[in-house]
């Protein structure tokens, strides 16, 4: 394992929605955070000291987390609809909502500078609405960024903070595509990309090696909206998509998204012709 001198180079900023059932957590699919600048945690939790016999006679540390900033060139409106709650009209307006409930979510980044290009993320994060900072042109531009508190807390149903792992390790390549838990499930697609034409119609097949036997397929999407069950066929985590469903597209290109019970999506890109 290569040594770090240094670290440097925020980058690959990634967040993922956090859903709470009966105490029990679940992710939603990452989400790229474009514009990353600067990241700061510093640990939160005080020594707990008692005194007997005139000694210190025990003494432990408490993880509660981290605090700290988040610092990006532009927050996206994506980011703001999904985490704070702000309302997108008709329009395309984004309005803040006073009443709106941010969400908590999972945050996941890299540094550039890591010798071992180790991925990072924190599990149970809350973030604050950003800074609004602006001011005159002057004779140099200097851009002006955005600056969110953050704070990480152990995750309520595991009491997990964060995790990280190293290039070629398992889980590293679909890091940014499923939250990565403790013995993470991984879920590899053979063939990322496929075709289908009108002339010589044929179902489109899916083939996907899991590293758990027993994971199953749990959703189907093409660009982001869901396929009836009814043009499907599921065995264990391979898919086939009817072919009387792809041909009622139109030409052009589509992402197909198959989610697990267990482990990371994986994506590929469907190319329908005439």
């Amino acid at each position: 394992m290569a040594k770090n001198k240094i670290k440097y180079g925020l980058k690959n900023a990634h967040y993922a929605l956090i859903t709470e059932v009966g105490g029990v957590i679940t992710y939603g699919t990452p989400k790229p955070i474009p514009g990353a600048v600067n990241l700061v945690q510093n640990p939160v939790g005080d020594p707990v000291v008692f005194y007997a016999d005139d000694v210190e006679y025990y003494q432990e540390t408490v993880n509660n987390g981290y605090d700290g900033t988040l610092e990006m060139a532009l927050i996206p409106d994506e980011f703001r609809v999904d985490v704070f709650g702000d309302e997108l009209d008709a329009n395309g307006a984004v309005i803040e909502n006073a009443n709106a409930i941010p969400k908590k979510i999972a945050l996941m980044y890299e540094f550039s500078g890591d010798v071992n290009k180790t991925r990072h993320v924190d599990y149970y994060v809350s973030v604050a609405r950003p800074n609004i900072d602006g001011s005159t042109r002057t004779a140099v531009k200097e851009p002006k960024t955005e600056t969110m508190n953050i704070n990480v807390r152990p995750s309520i149903d595991t009491g997990y903070v964060k995790a990280k792992v190293e290039q070629n390790q398992t889980g590293y390549d679909t890091f940014f595509t499923a939250v990565y838990l403790k013995n993470a499930v991984s879920n590899t697609v053979a063939v990322a990309t496929a075709t289908f034409s009108k002339a010589a119609p044929a179902d489109v097949a899916i083939d996907v090696t899991s590293s758990d036997a027993t994971n199953k397929v749990k959703n189907v999407m093409l660009d982001g909206a869901p396929i009836g069950g009814i043009n499907l066929t599921a065995t264990g985590v391979d898919v086939s998509i009817d072919q009387a469903y792809v041909a009622g597209l139109d030409n052009g290109a589509y992402v197909i998204t198959v989610e697990f019970d267990k482990g990371n999506a994986v994506t590929v890109t469907l190319t329908v012709t005439a």
